[in-house]
């Protein structure tokens, strides 16, 4: 099943785990093992928390906003140079506790992508960088701006999870992927006028973080 026809209540990528977890809750609560019943009844409830897939709509049609494509808070906004290019840097923070469900930001093709499969450090080792594992993605709208998305993993067990390919077309808040938990930064164009602050909440699928070619 593709990402973005996953649309139950619950990914898909958590089905397996879940099903396992729940065999092991009921089998120790009929044999009245309860601290293994409770050990196991704690994992399934965190597993159905960080896969959950709720449905996600924006409740702006203004075709040139841009929509956040991580729920998380907002760290920073900076100014930045990309290929000798002027951008607007947004850096998102997500937790485990957050939707992990990853949608694009505006109806767009897929101009390219990159995956590095590593390790999973704490973000504040300066070895995070260069070792952990991420995920790189350039999304074109139909207007020809350019958006580039950074997905970095942070300790956790779940891989990031892409699936995409070159050329492929998607329409806004289309699930394309899986970050259980990490740091997203999304490099807008300069002419953006970005409408979140640092600090900020905000949801995949929902949250507008900016407008492209503002005046």
């Amino acid at each position: 099943m593709s990402v973005q026809n996953d649309t139950f209540i619950l990914s898909s990528r958590g089905w397996l785990l879940s099903a396992v977890l729940g065999s092991l809750t009921l089998f120790f609560t009929m044999t009245g093992l309860h601290l293994f019943q409770f050990i196991f009844g704690a994992l399934l409830l965190s597993v159905l928390m960080i896969f959950r897939n709720p449905e996600r709509n924006t409740a702006v049609s203004e075709s040139d906003a841009v929509i956040s494509s991580v729920d998380g808070i907002v760290l920073s906004i900076e100014e930045t140079v990309v290929d000798d290019q002027k951008m607007s840097k947004v850096t998102i923070m997500n937790s485990l506790w957050d939707v992990s469900m990853l949608r694009v930001p505006f109806d767009c093709e897929v101009e390219g992508f990159k995956i590095r499969h590593g390790a999973s450090l704490p973000l504040y080792n300066p070895l995070s960088d260069t070792l952990n594992e991420k995920a790189v993605i350039s999304f074109r709208s139909k207007k020809g701006d350019e958006v580039f998305i950074e997905h970095l993993s942070e300790q956790s067990c779940f891989p990031i999870g892409i699936e995409l390919e070159k050329s492929q077309k998607f329409k806004e808040g289309s699930r394309y992927g899986f970050l259980a938990k990490g740091r997203s930064v999304i490099y807008l164009p300069e002419h953006t006028r970005v409408s979140v602050n640092a600090g900020a909440s905000v949801r995949a699928g929902e949250s507008v973080i900016g407008y492209l070619k503002a005046a």
